[in-house]
């Protein structure tokens, strides 16, 4: 099915001269195109988003496991997938070589890790004019599996002829109070940058509860 809007201009239309007046589910049906036998974009958009609870929701899915909806066949999930990765592509050029903003970092780095189902360790760095030079995974599993050796981060940073840097991971499925393991990275690695003239702002800990600072040692306020 085609999209229908009876008199009114469709999306697709509206798209072209009033982009910002459409709702988040006619987006998904410009994108998506159309619907199929029996259900139409209208609905298969609406059912997107109840599915996922929102934009936010759709941002954090693992769509290919996780939303099981009537009519989003292969096809239409690849296009969900390229829409998103694209978002998150875009998002952090916004961010890079722009003035350090712990905010929109960190905004960012909860849309890297809403959909991962492992550990991952994030590093940022900021040049001396305090520029966002990376946020990059840096390694992947926890510190169990992989460990994360100051010795690579310092090399990473360093390259970077960066000034200050952010070290952030999550915590799939569990709560952001940080593991004995984790205060150790924390500390052993903010002590050899200080050595190096390198200021480490922070370890943030992405949980299901939030999100924790180690420089404060508590969660951060995000509102």
């Amino acid at each position: 099915m085609a999209l229908r809007w009876g008199s009114e201009p469709d999306p697709r239309t509206r798209i072209l001269y009033d982009a910002e007046s459409l709702e988040d589910w006619e987006l998904i049906a410009v994108l998506l195109g159309k619907g199929n036998r029996g259900l139409s974009i209208e609905d298969l958009s609406r059912d997107i988003l109840k599915a996922s609870q929102g934009l936010g929701g759709l941002l954090a899915s693992d769509i290919s496991r996780n939303l099981n909806i009537a009519g989003l066949g292969k096809a239409k999930t690849t296009t969900l997938l390229a829409a998103l990765e694209l978002s998150k592509r875009l998002k952090y050029k916004s961010i890079r070589m722009t003035g350090y903003n712990p905010a929109d970092l960190c905004g960012y780095l909860r849309a890297v890790f809403s959909p991962l189902k492992r550990e991952c360790f994030v590093l940022a760095t900021v040049s001396p004019a305090g520029h966002l030079l990376r946020a990059e995974i840096v390694s992947k599993g926890s510190l169990e599996e992989v460990g994360v050796l100051p010795r690579d981060l310092v090399r990473i940073i360093l390259n970077d002829e960066a000034t200050q840097a952010i070290l952030a991971h999550n915590h799939p499925g569990m709560v952001c109070y940080p593991s004995q393991e984790d205060w150790n990275v924390y500390l052993r690695l903010k002590e050899i940058l200080s050595d190096l003239d390198v200021d480490l702002l922070d370890h943030w800990i992405f949980g299901i509860d939030g999100i924790f600072s180690c420089k404060h040692s508590t969660r951060l306020d995000e509102s």
